[in-house]
C-alpha cells in the first residue's frame, strides 16, 4: 500500500500482511477512485466540500491510508478511529513514518458505544468490516454528534449491500461503485 497523491505521493505505508484475517484495507485503486471523486465531482462542489483545509474522522481506520491520503492532500488534520489495538498500533507506525504524528489523533473506541464528541469534522469516512451493521454505526456517530449537519459522510461498502436504511438518517448525495467496492456520500440532515 502506498500514498497515491499529495505531498506524501508514492510513500509506501507498513506491511499489514500479518493481518489479513482482520484487515481489510481501502486498495490504492479504490482509494485513488475516492480522492478523484472528491475533487472533481460535481455534486460534492454543489454541497461546497474541500478536502484542502479539512479535517477527517476515520472510522474503523484500518491502516489508516484513506486519513493520512486525505493529510497529503491538504486536509489540516485527522481523528482515526478502531476498537482493534493492533490496526491502531498501524496507524500509529504509518503516521510516524509519514512524519505527521502530530496531525492526528488515535482512539481506540468500539464504535457502537461512543463518548459525546464536541468537535466538527468537514469529512468522516466509515469502513467497518463488511459483516459490520451500518446502520448501528451511523446511529451512534449522529447520537453522539460525531456527525454534524455540515459534514459529508462516505460509508465504503460491499457492493452487494444496500445502504437505502443509512438515507433515512442521512441526506444521500450519491453512490458510485468500482467492482465490489462501493463508496456511498451522504451529508448529515439539514
Amino acid at each position: 500500500m502506498r500514498i497515491i497523491s499529495g505531498k506524501f505521493r508514492g510513500r509506501k505505508l507498513t506491511d499489514s500482511l500479518h493481518l489479513k484475517k482482520t484487515l481489510r484495507p481501502t486498495t490504492d485503486m479504490a482509494r485513488e477512485a475516492l480522492f478523484n471523486i472528491l475533487f472533481s465531482a460535481k455534486s460534492l462542489k454543489e454541497i461546497g466540500f474541500q478536502i484542502v483545509g479539512s479535517d477527517i474522522l476515520d472510522v474503523c481506520c484500518g491502516s489508516g491510508a484513506v486519513a493520512f491520503e486525505a493529510l497529503s492532500r491538504g486536509a489540516n488534520s485527522a481523528v482515526l478511529i478502531d476498537n482493534n489495538r493492533e490496526h491502531l498500533e498501524l496507524a500509529k507506525k504509518n503516521a510516524e513514518l509519514l512524519g505527521i504524528i502530530s496531525e492526528a489523533k488515535f482512539l481506540q473506541l468500539d464504535v457502537r458505544k461512543l463518548p459525546q464528541n464536541e468537535k466538527f469534522f468537514d469529512l468522516v469516512f466509515i469502513d467497518p468490516p463488511y459483516r459490520e451493521d451500518y446502520l448501528l454505526i451511523v446511529s451512534s456517530l449522529l447520537e453522539k454528534n460525531w456527525i454534524q449537519k455540515k459534514s459529508l459522510i462516505i460509508i465504503e461498502f460491499e457492493t452487494t449491500n444496500n445502504l437505502s436504511e443509512i438515507s433515512k438518517m442521512l441526506n444521500k448525495v450519491e453512490i458510485r461503485s468500482y467492482g465490489s467496492t462501493s463508496f456511498g456520500f451522504f451529508t448529515g440532515r439539514l
